[in-house]
């Protein structure tokens, strides 16, 4: 069933990858970080995220569908891209992201200047991504957690409570569900220290996600990762993530 209150994200392709290679390596991810994974997403989550979560009983959970809509010509073609390698806590320290973790973005705004910030979701499952499943999320029965208002046009993603009493005797759109996942504190982080990708590593990062295997992968995430600058490096613990997963020295 569709939860009261869940955090909802439509993915398609970014960074001129197709979706399905996305969720491939997001898998390999997972799998390298005893379920945990990062997605990374366009838009800042404020506090909407965190404040769900701990008003709720449960683990709040986070529902993946696909995008309806043809993608974007910047995300097909998007130019140089950006790999990050950091996200800020709450007390604006920088710290590094889990080794595991690859997020990627364009490094460039529409408007043509740099990126300066993007953002992820902290997400947890002990199943593989990209099964399918039953559900499907109706966009118009969904308001705003924070605002209770209906979400925007240009909203990819939100934290929203259903209320599919809003729509009674109508007929909406549905979106499919591919995937589930739980949301793990700090739920909602925004990324810093990018690092530019030469285009041999966007083309390594497109042919081991097409024919390579969690392996490869693994080896392919500890190089990218590796260029980051060491000014910047701090230590982490664990504990930050909400987890006690034991990532893997190879990665």
């Amino acid at each position: 069933m569709i939860p009261a209150t869940f955090c909802w994200t439509k993915m398609g392709v970014e960074s001129g990858e197709s979706l399905d290679l996305i969720i491939r390596r997001k898998d390999w991810e997972r799998q390298l970080g005893s379920g945990l994974f990062f997605w990374g997403i366009g838009q800042s989550m404020g506090e909407n995220a965190r404040d769900a979560a701990t008003s709720m009983d449960e683990q709040m959970k986070v529902l993946f569908s696909p995008m309806s809509s043809k993608a974007k010509r910047i995300d097909v073609t998007p130019g140089d891209i950006f790999v990050w390698n950091s996200w800020i806590d709450n007390k604006g320290n920088t710290l590094p992201l889990p080794d595991h973790v690859l997020i990627t973005s364009r490094a460039d705004l529409p408007s043509g200047r740099r990126k300066s910030s993007h953002y992820a979701l902290v997400c947890k499952s002990t199943d593989s991504l990209g099964r399918g499943t039953d559900l499907q999320v109706t966009a118009a029965c969904l308001r705003n957690f924070s605002s209770d208002k209906p979400l925007g046009a240009s909203q990819v993603t939100a934290v929203v409570r259903n209320a599919e009493f809003a729509l009674s005797g109508n007929v909406a759109k549905k979106y499919d569900v591919s995937f589930v996942a739980h949301m793990e504190a700090p739920y909602s982080v925004q990324l810093a220290d990018p690092t530019l990708l030469s285009p041999r590593d966007v083309l390594s990062i497109g042919d081991v996600s097409l024919n390579g295997n969690l392996e490869d992968w693994g080896r392919l995430v500890s190089l990218l990762r590796g260029k980051r600058k060491p000014g910047l490096i701090a230590p982490y613990t664990l504990d930050l993530f909400g987890t006690d997963c034991a990532l893997a020295a190879a990665v």
